[in-house]
Formats: C-alpha cells, structure tokens, sequence
C-alpha cells in the first residue's frame, strides 16, 4: 500500500510541475520592496500609472522593454492597486463610476505587468502563453487576482455597458488598445465613449474581408456583446429589426459609416484570435532572438 501510495504522491507532484509549467497554476507576482519604498498608500493616486502609459503607449502598441528597463513607475502602482479599492478602503469610491473606473485601471495594470513578468533577458516573447489571463496573480485590492479576476469584477460592474469591454486590453493585438490615459470616475463616461469610438475605428476589431465570401469579421469581445448591444440600440431608438452596423454606425464619423455601409449583406463572423503581443517591434537586432518563443 505504501508503494502505491508513493507513486501516487509522485505522480501527483509531476502533474502539479507540469500544471505550473503550463500556466494553470498562476505564479504570484508581488511588487519590489526597494522599488516602491517606504511611501504610505493610503488613498488611490493615479499619478504613477499615468506616468507608465505617458511612457510606455505608441498608438495602438506598448513599449514593455521600457518599462521593464525602468519599472519604479509600474511597481509603484501595483503597491497601491494592492493597498486601496473599492473594498479595502471603500470610502475613496463612494460611486458606481469610481469603482469601475478602478476595476479598468486595475485589469490593464496587471496585464502590461503580467507581460513584463514574461521578459527573459530583455526580451519579450512574442506571442502570450496558453490560458494568458491566468497565468499570473497580482495583489488587487487586498486580495490576490487574477487579471480574468479583474475582467469579471469590470464586467459586472459596468452590467450592461458594453463599453467597459472597448476600454480593456488583454496585451494582445487584436482586441481594443491601451488607452494613454488613466479613467477616473469624475470624467468616466466621456473617457469611454472616446475609448469606445476610438477602439472601434481599429481593424483589430472591426474590419471587412471579401474571398470566398463577403464577412465582417468582429473582435471576439465585440461578437459577443454584439446581440446585447443591438438590444440596446433598438430600445433607445425605438426601432426593430437593427443590425450590428447600425450600432457601429452610431460610433462612427461620416467617412467611417460609408466604410460600415459598403459590408451591409456581409455574414457577421468571429474575427479569428491572434495571440501575438501588442508590443512595439523590436529592432532588428532581436527580431531572429523573439522567433525561438
């Protein structure tokens, strides 16, 4: 009986190793002590993590290799992500816009840290690992979470206000960009509907492919908030029988909505997932060294 007790036991921590190895099992990333200091946290203070994306966002892409040769700015703002929110110092979000507001911040924050976490030797791999959301854990307020912890505190947060969703970005490339700046609740609802208008001009989301046949092809977030997002348009339109290009319509410019009208018949499909990083491109010199991730 001991015998097979010990195998089972081996075989158990194998497994175990193998699960880690794979990202099931999410490592802890903790902020560095000689990196944040002393300073006492006992109030949100966005002012670090304006200073991260001030120096880190190019357009639609993400200097990580910066921030991971400077990242006091970045560990800063993790120690106070961790040390205030909505429930461990409740009195700085007295609104449903502070919180969601947080609940944003907080899922990007953890993403370009969890990215960095990925750097060996400089370099950042180019595409992000199986089960990507997962893979880390950060302490958010007061709690370890997941960045997918954090998506669904977002999500639910915002309950039918899709626009949460064009203002988070997974580190990927497809999918909305990171936003340069930090949202704040007193100015929450134009940060997003310019998030939103912003995010849904990009081909990464939306965009047209004629072959075979004729499809608009949506972001994968998009596709599935798209029949919750027709509902809306219908009811505060008082209308029936809307389609997803009346909805993006509503978002667009005039030039934009001529681009929408041209795919009116097309077959709305799933935009097929890229998994490769959104960060800016390397120099030439590391491009043959990032082909071996």
């Amino acid at each position: 009986m001991n015998r097979y007790l010990t195998r089972f036991a081996v075989l158990l921590a194998a497994l175990c190793g193998h699960a880690a190895l794979m990202g099931c099992i999410p490592q802890t990333i903790t902020p560095h002590a000689d990196v944040v200091g002393n300073k006492d946290i006992d109030r949100p203070d966005w002012s670090d993590w304006a200073l991260v994306l001030n120096r880190c966002v190019v357009e639609d892409r993400v200097n990580y290799r910066k921030l991971v040769a400077d990242p006091a700015a970045m560990e800063r703002t993790m120690a106070m992500l961790a040390a205030t929110g909505p429930e461990t110092t409740p009195q700085h979000f007295p609104r449903h816009e502070d919180r969601l507001a947080y609940y944003i911040n907080a899922y990007n924050a953890s993403i370009v840290r969890s990215v960095m976490a990925l750097e060996r030797d400089g370099v950042i791999p180019r595409t992000a690992p199986w089960g990507w959301e997962q893979r880390f854990r950060l302490k958010i307020d007061g709690q370890l979470r997941t960045p997918r912890d954090l998506r669904q505190l977002a999500l639910e947060c915002a309950g039918d206000d899709f626009r949460a969703r064009m203002a988070m970005c997974d580190g990927r490339r497809d999918g909305p960009p990171l936003h340069p700046r930090p949202l704040l609740g007193d100015m929450l609802d134009g940060q997003l509907n310019f998030v939103t208008r912003m995010a849904l001009y990009s081909p990464n989301l939306v965009r047209t492919e004629i072959g075979g046949e004729r499809r608009l092809l949506l972001w994968s977030g998009l596709y599935d908030a798209r029949l919750d997002m027709i509902a809306d348009y219908e009811q505060r339109m008082g209308t029936t029988h809307a389609t997803i290009l009346n909805v993006l319509g509503e978002w667009s410019n005039r030039k934009r909505r001529e681009v929408l009208n041209s795919a009116v018949g097309y077959i709305v499909a799933r935009m097929p997932d890229d998994d490769l990083i959104n960060q800016v491109d390397p120099p030439p010199a590391e491009s043959g060294l990032l082909s071996l991730f």
